[in-house]
């Protein structure tokens, strides 16, 4: 190859390198740098919700249990039936009960008039302080015989203690009933309840129960009507935990919270499975970002909720102060102003950027234009 050739390929070349050096430049000073997505800071409402699952039940139910033992005789009522306060439900075989309380009247009004004969002579002062004292005790023991033989003779009537349903029959005419112990929770005769009157109690984590608060708006999702959701409102908040899941990785713990539905409809049943969104805020004409725009990262050695902000074509780490979120926004109520630019996406490119990194925003495809 001749020299003049040699010198020509190499101009050539230097040419070539130094116009790739140009270009380079000029797109550096034109904004280039990684492409990512923004979305500008506005204002928008926040709806913040706790979900949670549970069962349903009828706000006034009561399971009904024998107070003596005894056999039943009769059973005017059967299951889906609706009985009114004070109805009789059933009642026991009282024939012994009734022959005590016989026993019991006959053995007080003997004690009675046996006291009244010692008292006169008591009076007259023939006999001595402690034969009087011995009649009256014997008095008041056979009162409290007499008063324990009739309440015993009472409790074989069982009555309705609350107008409702009776959802629940689990005795028959001629089966013999057993009253609690301290070892034996007895026989549960059956159940009543006001299914005009529905709860949900639900189990809430313990991260979200924090937000919630009684008088929150609710709704209640019946997993046997998916169509249909009734309106309801938080009315109690257990102070002890439900129930400490394990597992692999976590320890999971919720607390019982009562909703009580404003409306019912005959197709819910106690039991029901349910799922319960509650309002915990509601918030209007405040300055929203993106969920996934926040994050917590190290300023001068603290943990920080932080965002980044496009300015001049760089990604400025900025620390922010959050309040309520939704699904998808998060409140942000210090350190920044509507427009600025905050990066949003993608996650794999967010996760990387540094401080004053060189970018290119794009809006987000999610973005709603001002």
């Amino acid at each position: 190859m001749k020299k003049r050739t040699r010198t020509v390929i190499i101009v050539a070349a230097a040419a070539v390198l130094l116009g790739i050096i140009v270009v380079a430049n000029l797109k550096s000073k034109t904004g280039g740098g990684e492409e990512v997505e923004t979305q500008k800071v506005k204002y928008g409402s926040i709806l913040s919700k706790v979900s949670a699952t549970g069962a349903l039940r009828a706000k006034a139910q009561v399971n009904l249990q024998a107070q003596v033992m005894g056999v039943v005789d009769k059973l005017p009522v059967k299951e889906g039936d609706w009985v009114h306060a004070g109805d009789v439900l059933l009642e026991l075989d009282r024939k012994s009960y009734e022959a005590n309380l016989l026993l019991a009247s006959a053995r007080f009004d003997q004690a009675q008039s046996s006291h009244t004969r010692v008292e006169s002579l008591y009076s007259a002062k023939l006999i001595a302080s402690e034969a009087y004292e011995a009649s009256r005790a014997g008095l008041d023991m056979a009162r409290a015989q007499l008063d324990q033989a009739r309440d015993q003779y009472d409790k074989t009537v069982i009555r309705a203690p609350i107008s409702g349903m009776v959802t629940q029959l689990n005795i028959e005419e001629g089966e013999a009933v057993m009253i609690g112990t301290m070892n034996y929770s007895g026989t549960v005769l059956m159940v009543l309840a006001d299914m005009s009157r529905m709860q949900a109690l639900i189990d809430v984590d313990e991260a979200d129960v924090v937000s919630v608060a009684a008088g929150q708006s609710t709704s209640v999702y019946v997993d046997a009507l998916p169509d249909t959701s009734f309106p309801g409102h938080v009315t109690r908040i257990a102070y002890m935990p439900t129930q400490n899941v394990l597992s692999a990785t976590q320890q999971s713990t919720t607390f019982e919270v009562e909703v009580t539905l404003d409306t019912t409809a005959p197709a819910l049943r106690p039991g029901m499975n349910v799922r319960a969104e509650i309002t915990t805020a509601k918030l209007d004409s405040v300055l929203v970002i993106p969920v996934q725009a926040s994050g917590r990262r190290d300023v001068k050695g603290k943990e920080t909720e932080t965002v980044f902000v496009v300015k001049a074509g760089k990604a400025v780490l900025t620390p922010i102060r959050t309040g309520k979120t939704s699904e998808t926004e998060i409140e942000v109520t210090d350190g920044l102003k509507p427009g600025d630019e905050v990066v949003t996406g993608p996650y794999k490119m967010l996760s990387k950027l540094t401080e004053g990194q060189r970018v290119t925003g794009k809006p987000a495809k999610d973005s709603i234009p001002d």
